[in-house]
C-alpha cells in the first residue's frame, strides 16, 4: 500500500481524483475512476496516460485482480511506442517490477527495478520508486542490509527541492515498515528480531502517521505496524491484539485480498512470537487450515514457519518438525533461484566498495581517511582531481600526496585512476554487449578514449573492446573486490578478475513470460 500511494503521488495534478482516492485507501474507487479514464483517453498526453496506467496497473495488484493487471500492462506496452526509447524501457521495467514483486518473485522484481534505479537520467519521482520497490525486493530476499542501503539511496534523491512534499514522510513510512518485517522474520537474521521492540521504533511509527495523516491508507499501514510491534502485555486496543485483528479486517472492507493475506501472516508471526498461539491460528483464519494450499501460497515460507510454531506450541513435534523442513526448503530454493538474480548495480557496487576500502583507509591518518573517503563518493566524477580533495579537507596538494604515498605507496590520482579502471572493467563483465565501452567509462568519469585504453592495457594487460567482447557471466567478483585488490596490490599491480561462470546467458523478461 505504502508503495502504491507513493507512485500515485506522480497523479496529483492531473489525476487528483485518482490519486486522493488511493491516498484514502479506496482502490476500488480509484479503479473505477481511473480505468474509465483510461479507455476515453485514446489520442490523449501519452505521459500522462502512461503515468496513470502503471498507477492503476499497481493498484489492480493490490486489489487482487492479477489478470486485469497483466492485461493492462500489456496495453500500456503499446501506448508506450509514442515514447522515447529511454522512457519506454524505464515505464516497461517499472510495470514488470511491480509484478515480479507481487508474485512474490524478488530477484525478478529487483532485476527489473534496477533498470531505473542505476539510470541517472531517469526522472526523479520514477527513480525513486523504482529504488523503493528494490529494496522491498531486497528485503524479501533477505537482503536486508543492501535493502536498507537502496533505500538511504532514495531518501538521499528525495530531498532535492524538486521531489514532492510527501516524498519523503512516505519514504520514511517505508524504512520503518522494513524494519518492522525484517524483526517479525527473525528466523532470516536473529539478530533483527530485538529492533521493534525498542520504544523509539513506536515512536517513530507514531510520528510517522502524524506526518502521514493526509493519507488514511497510509495511516492504516503504520497503525498496524505500530500494533505488530506492541509486544508489552499492558498495551492493548489499538496497540495490542485488537490492533491486529482491526488491520485485517480493514483490508478486507476494502476487497484488498493480498494486503489482508499479508496482514494476516504478519500478525500470526508477532502474535507467535509472543506466544499466543490460538490468537495467531484464529488471526490466519482460512490460511492456517490447507496445507496444500500453503506450500503453493505467494507467503508459503513464512505460512510453512507458522504452521512448524504452531505444532510445536500444541505438542505436536512430528508435525512441528515436518512443516519446519518444508520451510527450510522452500527457503533453500529462494536463495538458489531469485538470490542469484540480485542484480548488477552502480550504486549498490559504490556503497560496497566503500566497505571493501575501510581497510585502507584505516592505514591513512584520520584526517586522510576523509580523503580517500571523497574519492569513493566522487568516482563518478569526471571533475574529480587532487586539488579539488585537498580544499575538501583543507590540506595542502603536496601533504595529501605524501600522506597517501607514505601510507597506501599510491599517490591520489594512482588510486583514482586504479578504482576507476577496476570499477570500468567490472561493469564491462557484468554488463557485456548492453552499453558502449565509452559509455561505461564516462559512468565512472573517463571520457577521453586514448587515455582509457593506455591505462586500461596498463591495468589488465588487454583492451576494454577485448573485455567487453566476452560472454556475460552472473557471478563475477564484485566491484568491491576487484578495488581491494586494484588498492593493495600498489603502483605497479594488476588485477585479475576470475569469473565463476553461473549461467551462460542472460534471460530478458516480459510481462506474458511469467
Amino acid at each position: 500500500m505504502l508503495l502504491l500511494t507513493l507512485g500515485s503521488l506522480r497523479l496529483v495534478e492531473q489525476d487528483g481524483d485518482v490519486a486522493d482516492a488511493i491516498a484514502r485507501g479506496d482502490v476500488q474507487e480509484a479503479l473505477r475512476l481511473g480505468l474509465g479514464r483510461l479507455d476515453r483517453g485514446a489520442g490523449g498526453d501519452p505521459e500522462r496516460l502512461a503515468a496513470l496506467g502503471q498507477v492503476l496497473g499497481q493498484a489492480l495488484l493490490v486489489a487482487g485482480r492479477d489478470e486485469q493487471a497483466e492485461e493492462l500492462f500489456q496495453k500500456q506496452l503499446r501506448l508506450y511506442e509514442g515514447l522515447p526509447r529511454a522512457q519506454v524501457r524505464w515505464l516497461s521495467s517499472m510495470d514488470r517490477g511491480f509484478l515480479f514483486l507481487h508474485l512474490n518473485k524478488p530477484g525478478r522484481a529487483a532485476e527489473t527495478f534496477n533498470v531505473i534505479a542505476d539510470a541517472d537520467d531517469a526522472p526523479l519521482a520514477l527513480r525513486v520508486e523504482a529504488l523503493a520497490g528494490m529494496a522491498q525486493a531486497m528485503q524479501s530476499m533477505g537482503e536486508h542490509r543492501r535493502a536498507a542501503r537502496t533505500l538511504a539511496f532514495a531518501m538521499a534523491l528525495a530531498e532535492t527541492s524538486s521531489a514532492p512534499r510527501l516524498m519523503m514522510p512516505l519514504l520514511t513510512a517505508i524504512e520503518l515498515e522494513l524494519q518492522v518485517c525484517r524483526a517479525l522474520r527473525h528466523y532470516d537474521d536473529v539478530a533483527a528480531a530485538e529492533l521493534p521492540r525498542d520504544r523509539d521504533v513506536r515512536g517513530a511509527l507514531r510520528s510517522s502517521a502524524i506526518a502521514l495523516a493526509a493519507l488514511p491508507g497510509v495511516v492504516a499501514r503504520l497503525e498496524f505496524l505500530l500494533a505488530l510491534v506492541a509486544h508489552e502485555p499492558a498495551l492493548v486496543g489499538a496497540e495490542g491484539v485488537d490492533g491486529l485483528f482491526d488491520g485485517v479486517r480493514w483490508y478486507r472492507d476494502r476487497r484488498l485480498t493480498p494486503m489482508e493475506e499479508r496482514a494476516r501472516v504478519e500478525a500470526a508471526l508477532a502474535l507467535l512470537d509472543r506466544g499466543q498461539a490460538r490468537t495467531a491460528y484464529d488471526i490466519l483464519g482460512p490460511l492456517a487450515i490447507d496445507d496444500a494450499r500453503q506450500l503453493h501460497h505467494r507467503h508459503a515460507i513464512e505460512l510453512r514457519y507458522c504452521a512448524s510454531k504452531l505444532h510445536a506450541m500444541n505438542g505436536r513435534h512430528s508435525d512441528a518438525l515436518r512443516c519446519y523442513r518444508q520451510h527450510a526448503q522452500l527457503s533453500l530454493a529462494r536463495l538458489r533461484f531469485e538470490l542469484t538474480r540480485v542484480p548488477y548495480s552502480r550504486f549498490l557496487e559504490q556503497q560496497e566498495r566503500a566497505e571493501q576500502a575501510d581497510a585502507d583507509q584505516l592505514r591513512l591518518p584520520p584526517r586522510y581517511r576523509r580523503a580517500y573517503q571523497y574519492i569513493l563518493d566522487h568516482l563518478h566524477d569526471r571533475a574529480l582531481s587532487v586539488r579539488r580533495i585537498a580544499a575538501e579537507i583543507d590540506v595542502t596538494e603536496r601533504a595529501l600526496q605524501m600522506a597517501f604515498r607514505a601510507n597506501l605507496g599510491l599517490t591520489p590520482a594512482e588510486v583514482i585512476r586504479k578504482l576507476r579502471m577496476a570499477c570500468i572493467r567490472t561493469e564491462l563483465q557484468q554488463m557485456s554487449g548492453r552499453d558502449s565501452v565509452l559509455a561505461v567509462a564516462a559512468r565512472w568519469g573517463m571520457a577521453n578514449r586514448s587515455t582509457l585504453a593506455h591505462n586500461y592495457r596498463q591495468q589488465f594487460g588487454e583492451t576494454p573492446s577485448a573485455t567487453a567482447s566476452l560472454p556475460s557471466f552472473a557471478e563475477l567478483p564484485s566491484i568491491a573486490a576487484t578495488v581491494a585488490a586494484a588498492v593493495a596490490g600498489g603502483a605497479g599491480a594488476g588485477i585479475v578478475a576470475v569469473a565463476a561462470v553461473a549461467e551462460t546467458s542472460r534471460r530478458e523478461f516480459s510481462v506474458d513470460g511469467v
